[in-house]
């Protein structure tokens, strides 16, 4: 298992950012990987796979994105940290499939 932290710079593109939805469909692609994955964002860092964190994180990016700050980071540490974030973009680009 890997001791560094991945890192992968989000830049939201969904006319709604990050909400509710979109919350839920990254805790269900975080939890498929072993390695721990968090969401990232000024002072806050959490669990990307706990849906109460997402949900806290999503409230916190809701009041960014209303300031046109629509940035954060995913990072990830462990054996599959590199698929995760590799997935997590990939899930993020397709608008969380809800455009």
């Amino acid at each position: 298992m890997s001791d560094e932290w991945l890192t992968r710079r989000i830049s939201l593109k969904n006319k709604h950012g990050l909400h509710m939805r979109p919350a839920q469909k990254i805790v269900e692609t975080a939890t498929r990987f072993q390695s721990e994955i968090r969401a990232a964002k000024d002072h806050l860092d959490f669990s990307a796979k706990s849906i109460l964190d997402m949900i806290e994180f999503a409230a916190y990016m809701v009041n960014a994105a209303a300031h046109e700050d629509n940035e954060f980071t995913f990072k990830a540490k462990g054996p599959d940290a590199q698929a995760a974030l590799d997935e997590l973009d990939k899930l993020v680009n397709a608008r969380f499939g809800l455009d």
